[in-house]
Order: structure tokens, then C-alpha cells, then sequence
């Protein structure tokens, strides 16, 4: 759905995808009160040194255990507790929550006995112990059609099938299966289905005694073995009693920073619940629950019920003043100002005993039905200034959580000095209580903002001072992932989804306008034409745009997103992902190179929904060797502009178009922001700035579609 809007002075904003809120999830528990949770088991911060990932608490009985959404089950023993216990995950099928997309619920210290006979061969128990177990026993029945029914091995469904510690739980739930044959046997590796489940079934039953759980958020089904900042989410990860960060005995502060990076991947089981308050619904075994309900129903004996959690993401996928580039006093290490009123906000830290995280408690004074909580950022004005609510509640008519430059800036009269920081982003939390004693229900928020330019080091080295105009600049990340599907490049196309959102800055008539939310995605792939072309696209899909047109009738982004992918070749040109759109072609000479140029536009009449550059393998290897040679963390894309100025060359065909050197953004050992030339150039161009491409990129497309040269003029070919 789009909404057209009008401003005072005529000109017109376009909204996309607007969206209404189907939060919809089950409690894990019966009801709220089976439990209790003391501060030492809570979520969070522990200390300076310590976070905890997991929500413990304490179970009076057996209490039975209730599947949060529909998902796919994986079983594992607890270490420690292998004979009696076992923790079970769950990967979400479908997505609880709006905006927040979850990578796993891991339950920590079900009893054993409620899925699994005991012994060195374990069996799935036959009795109907609870809406799993009957759901898995028929299914398996099922598969043999009334006939003799075999045992039903545990390692069936994946319980103790001689997976190592160090086995990434991706590597589970993307498992792929190789036949072979031994004297006419034939055998199957990794010979287990992962059992679905569909949300509010029951699982099994908690222990009597301590245990926990954890929100795992999805970042996408890729492995980066080389960045730190990720957590490892693997068995020795999944199968714990429970999980933490722990800094202790470490001395690099870089690296320390980079293991605080991590808590953003996890929430508060109770912040998860609590976000529903507002216009979600919570299904449990004794009836839906909405609004306050489910914080007097649910909630009410969690140590954390009445914590907010904010979490800012900023330059470079890192969490705000990362780089203490927001720094406001050093020596008060404050960057942010916070507060519930807008005159009397104060200088903080964006941090909680050093963790990047902002957590609000505050009792508000005040009968309305929310909590505000105010945030004011440093900003320079610069091209790229920007900020996304992707989770939470903004009191602002910015829908869709989209806030441009414009809407940021403080209004001055005509000639007078900007302010140093934002207007107020006003965040609205859900209460509780009498008037004059409002107390906020814990939720969280989830932030983009950035505001400010990075000093990179290399700048003067690389010669390059004024060279950083490139809308797609620090978007592209993981560059060195691979996805978690298992098949080689030579005989697969693939799709690679990186779900850590970026913000980025069209062009509209070449200025940069608005602002977008973008998902970015790697597609790798081999046309059907020809077996010695392979590609790599580096794409920045639209998750929500929002931007000012002076022309009134023209169209807005329609908004779209891929996930990630394995298909093998042949299967058609598998760069789809502007389906609906075309490619245009105008040639231009760039000295003695004739230049097929890429321009992307819009069949629907919608709008060009990504960016993105476009390169040929061998290009994309030099680009990989170049990041093991700079030994820089978090490294991504940069272009560094030719001309120098942000200008735009005009070929002898009087075509205009930009041309750019690809070179490497990243951290050194310091955590740094450092820029990096790799060593063979690799140059790509651009005419519209929406699609960036490498002369081999581009005549692979030319040559897949067979177009003769045509001279100073457009071609439209169909790419769906």
C-alpha cells in the first residue's frame, strides 16, 4: 500500500509499504506465574565484565513447555545434564514478530524423559507425552503405511547423531545428505529429518529447578567464521544450562569491543512478550492476551518486567559511537542526549556498565497511556544522514520509522548556525500504573541512526581525500560469508541474505534524496549462455523508502526483498531480483573502451527498488585476496570516485556517467575505520547511480541478450 502525501510548499512524499502490526505469538508456559525469576538469573547486564544471554528461572514443578511460533524442532543433550536433560531449539517458520526477524528459541532443560527412552540407543518414547512427541510418533507411522513399524531411533529426528561440539546449528537445519554405495548398500550421511511443529503444540516439560531460554535474532543463513563480532552459535553454544558473553582475562580493548558487539543478536524473552503489548496478541494455554493483560497475566514474575532495552545501530553495521565519532565529552564519555522531556534531556553514554545498550526504567510522572523516552544525536548534515525505527513506537508522523535529514534537522531561520544535534526522536513506550507513577512494561527498540562522518586512516595515502561520494558506500558487509547451504560455485547459483540492515541515500535527478532502509543481498551466478561467466552482484534491496519528489507525478519504490537461495545452473538467468523491472542499455566510450551501460529502470511504473554493483568472479576473488592481505576486521565495499569531485565524465557520445575504483573499507588491529587499495584496480561506472557494473559485468549481460551495438542511443531489454 502506498500513501501520497502533500507538504505546505507543494511538493510530494511518498510512502511504501505500509503495514499493519500481526504480532502474534504463543507464551512458552501455561501461564506467567509457574515460574519465578531472581536478579541474578535475569537477562542482561551482569557487570562490567559479564552479559547474560540467557533468561533464567526457577520451575516449582515440571511445567510443560509450549512451541512459541510454528518452527522446526532440533534436540540436544545438556551438557552436564546428559542423562536427564536436554535443550530444545526452535527455528521460527513463521516470524512472531513485525520488523524483528528470530533465528532461534533455544529452551533450556526439558526433561529428557518426556521425548526419549534412556541408554545408549534411545528411542523415541511411544506414549503420547505431549503434542510433539504424538505429532512425530504418527508421522513416522505414516511413512511405512500401516505396515510393520520399525524402532524409532532418536537420531532419526537429529537427538545424538555424532554431531561435534563445534557444529554450527545452521549446519543442522541446512543439512545436505550424500548417498553412497558400499557393495550395493547404500547409505545415507546425515540420515535425520528435523520434525516441524506448529505454534502454541506442546513440547514437553521444563525441569524442576532452574532453567531458561533464549532469543536468538536472525542476521541471515550465512557463516563468517573470520568476524569476531558475531557470536558462535553453535552446539557447545546451544546445549549449555546457559549462555553468556564473559570478558574476563581479556586485554585487547578492540577485541572487547568486538564481543559486546555481540549482544545485539539476543533478547529478553520478557522484552519479547512485552513488545506485543501495544498491538500484538500473546495466545496461551488459558486464552489470548492483549494489551496490558499480558503484562498482568505473563509477565509478572520476571525480574526484568519494567526494563526497556534500546539498541542502536550505527556506522558500518556497528552499534552507535562505535568509532567515538558522536562523541559529545570524552571525558564524560557521553554521545546522546536522553531524557522524557524535551528541555531537560541530559548527556549520557550510550552504554550500560559498558555494554552497547541503552536500558530505561524510569517512573514517569505523568496519566498518559505511554512512556516517552527522547533521544538527540550529533550530526553534520552530510549526505547520508538518516534514522530507522525498526523496532518500536515513534510518537512522529514518520511512518514506517523512516526519518530523513530533513525531518532530523533542527528549523532555523534563513542565515542562521544549524544546531549540532536533532530535533528529539521520541520513542513511545507502553506503561502501567496509577496516574502521577507510570511505570514502563519492558519491550525493546531497535535503531539505525547515523549522523556523522568517519575518518578513515588511508585517505591521504590513497591520495583520495574528496573521493567518498559513493551512495553505496560502507553498505556491502560479510563480504567473505558463505552461505549456509551446502553446494560449490562451479555447479550452483546462490542467493546470500544479510538481514543487519542498512540505511542509504538515493539519487533522484542527480541529488541525493530521502532515505532507505535496504537489506543487502550477494547473488552469485553462471549464465546459462556461456560456462565461463560467473557473477557476483552486490545488491541493496528496499525494505522501506521514503523520499520528497519535486515532480508530483512521478512514481514511488515498490519495495521488495529476497531471501537466501540454492538453485543449480541452468536453471535461467538467476539474477532475478528486480523482478517486474528492465535493464536499459546506452553505449559510451571511456578512452578506447566501449561501454555498454547498465541503466535499471521500472516496467510497473514503481520505482527502481535497489541498488547495486555488479561485478565478474575473477573481479570478486581480487576483492577477497585483498581482505586476508589488509588483515582488517568488518571489512566492505567503497567507492572511490575518479573524477574527485563527485562530478560525472561526458563521453565523445555525449553521455554522461560516473566512474568509480573499488577499494576496501574495515578496522585494523585498533579498531581503526581504515581504507584499503587493492592492488589491481578494479573500475566500475555508472550512469544512473543505481546500478554500478565493471566493464566484464556488463558485456556478459550484452552479450546474454545479443544486442548489436547501437550508438548513442537507449535499448530496453525484459530481464524477467
Amino acid at each position: 500500500m502506498t500513501i501520497r502525501r502533500k507538504s505546505p510548499d507543494g511538493k510530494i512524499s511518498l510512502i511504501k509499504k505500509i503495514t499493519m502490526n500481526n504480532d502474534n505469538s504463543y507464551f512458552f508456559l501455561a501461564n506467567g506465574d509457574l515460574i519465578s525469576q531472581r536478579k541474578e538469573q535475569a537477562f542482561g547486564v551482569i557487570d562490567e565484565q559479564k552479559f547474560q544471554l540467557t533468561a533464567l528461572f526457577d520451575s516449582s514443578l515440571p511445567n510443560m513447555a509450549y512451541a512459541i511460533c510454528k518452527g522446526q524442532v532440533f534436540i540436544l543433550p545438556q551438557q552436564g545434564k546428559e542423562s536427564d536433560t536436554v535443550n530444545l531449539v526452535l527455528k521460527p517458520y513463521i516470524q512472531p514478530l513485525t520488523g524483528t526477524k528470530i533465528k532461534y528459541f533455544i529452551y533450556r532443560g526439558l526433561q529428557r524423559a518426556d521425548f526419549f527412552t534412556a541408554g545408549q540407543s534411545p528411542l523415541v518414547i511411544a506414549t503420547d507425552s505431549s503434542d510433539f512427541v504424538t505429532t512425530i510418533n504418527r508421522g513416522f507411522a505414516n511413512l511405512y503405511n500401516n505396515g510393520e513399524i520399525p524402532p524409532f531411533k532418536a537420531e532419526y529426528i537429529g537427538f545424538e547423531a555424532g554431531f561435534q561440539s563445534d557444529n554450527l546449528l545452521s549446519s543442522i537445519f541446512f543439512k545436505t545428505s550424500v548417498l553412497s554405495s558400499d557393495n550395493n548398500i547404500i547409505t545415507e550421511s546425515d540420515a535425520y529429518e528435523l520434525p516441524m511443529i506448529d505454534i502454541g503444540k506442546s513440547l514437553g516439560r521444563f525441569k524442576q529447578g532452574e532453567c531458561g531460554i533464549d532469543v536468538v535474532l536472525d542476521y541471515g543463513d550465512f557463516e563468517n567464521p573470520q568476524d569476531e563480532s558475531l557470536f558462535q552459535l553453535d552446539l557447545a553454544y546451544a546445549g549449555a544450562q546457559k549462555a553468556m558473553i564473559d570478558l574476563s582475562g581479556m586485554t585487547n580493548d578492540y577485541k572487547k569491543k568486538l564481543k559486546r558487539e555481540q549482544i545485539a543478536q539476543f533478547l529478553d524473552i520478557a522484552a519479547f512478550y512485552g513488545s506485543q503489548v501495544n498491538q500484538g496478541r500473546v495466545n496461551s494455554v488459558l486464552g489470548e492476551r492483549k494489551g496490558t493483560a499480558i503484562y498482568e497475566n505473563l509477565l509478572q514474575q520476571f525480574f526484568t518486567k519494567n526494563k526497556v532495552y534500546v539498541y542502536i545501530q550505527s556506522d558500518r553495521g556497528r552499534s552507535y559511537n562505535f568509532y567515538n565519532n558522536y562523541t559529545i565529552s570524552p571525558t564524560a564519555n557521553t554521545c546522546i542526549f536522553k531524557g522524557e522531556i524535551e528541555n531537560t534531556l541530559t548527556e549520557s553514554a550510550y552504554q550500560t556498565l559498558g555494554w552497547p545498550l541503552l536500558i530505561d526504567d524510569q517512573v514517569q510522572n505523568h496519566d498518559l497511556l505511554e512512556n516517552k523516552l527522547l533521544l538527540r544525536f550529533p550530526i553534520d548534515y552530510n549526505n547520508h544522514v538518516g534514522c530507522y525505527v525498526q523496532s518500536g513506537k515513534l510518537q512522529a508522523s514518520a511512518i514506517d520509522g523512516l526519518i530523513t535529514r530533513e525531518e532530523l534537522s533542527e528549523q532555523t531561520v534563513p542565515g542562521a548556525v544549524r544546531s549540532d544535534y536533532t530535533k528529539p526522536v521520541v520513542l513511545l513506550h507502553p506503561n502501567i500504573g496509577p496516574s502521577g507513577s507510570k511505570i514502563p512494561i519492558t519491550t525493546f527498540d531497535r535503531l539505525l541512526y547515523q549522523g556523522k562522518k568517519i575518518n578513515y586512516l588511508g585517505l591521504e595515502e590513497l591520495g583520495i581525500e574528496t573521493a567518498l561520494t559513493g551512495s553505496l558506500n560502507d553498505i556491502f558487509d560479510q563480504l567473505n560469508a558463505v552461505a549456509v547451504f551446502k553446494g560449490s560455485e562451479e555447479n550452483a547459483n546462490s542467493t546470500l541474505a544479510i538481514h543487519k540492515l542498512k540505511l542509504v541515500s538515493p539519487y533522484y535527478n542527480k541529488d541525493q534524496k530521502g532515505i532507505w532502509a535496504t537489506q543487502t543481498v550477494v547473488v552469485k551466478d553462471r549464465l546459462d549462455f556461456s560456462n565461463d561467466v560467473y557473477r557476483v552482484t552486490y545488491h541493496a534491496e528496499a525494505i522501506e523508502a521514503k523520499h520528497r519528489l519535486i515532480d508530483s507525478g512521478e512514481a514511488g519504490v515498490d519495495t521488495r526483498t529476497s531471501a537466501s537461495t540454492l538453485q543449480s545452473v541452468g536453471s535461467g538467468d538467476f539474477n532475478r531480483l528486480n523482478a517486474g523491472g528492465t535493464f536499459d542499455f546506452v553505449y559510451f566510450s571511456d578512452y578506447q573502451l566501449k561501454v555498454p551501460g547498465l541503466i535499471l529502470t521500472s516496467s510497473d511504473g514503481k520505482g527502481v527498488p535497489h541498488m547495486q554493483i555488479g561485478l565478474v568472479k575473477s573481479e570478486n576473488e581480487r576483492i577477497l585476496e585483498a581482505i586476508v592481505t589488509s588483515g582488517l576486521q568488518n571489512v566492505q565495499l567503497m567507492l572511490l570516485d575518479l573524477h574527485g569531485a563527485g562530478n560525472q565524465f561526458i563521453s565523445e557520445e555525449k553521455i554522461a556517467y560516473k566512474k568509480y575504483r573499488l577499494a576496501l573499507s574495515g578496522e585494523n588491529t585498533e579498531g581503526r575505520p581504515t581504507l584499503y587499495q587493492i592492488e589491481q584496480d578494479i573500475t566500475v561506472y555508472t550512469v544512473d547511480q543505481y546500478t554500478y557494473f565493471s566493464f566484464l559485468y556488463a558485456s556478459s549481460i550484452n552479450d546474454l541478450y545479443g544486442m548489436p551495438e547501437t550508438r548513442n542511443s537507449y535499448v530496453t531489454f525484459k530481464i524477467n
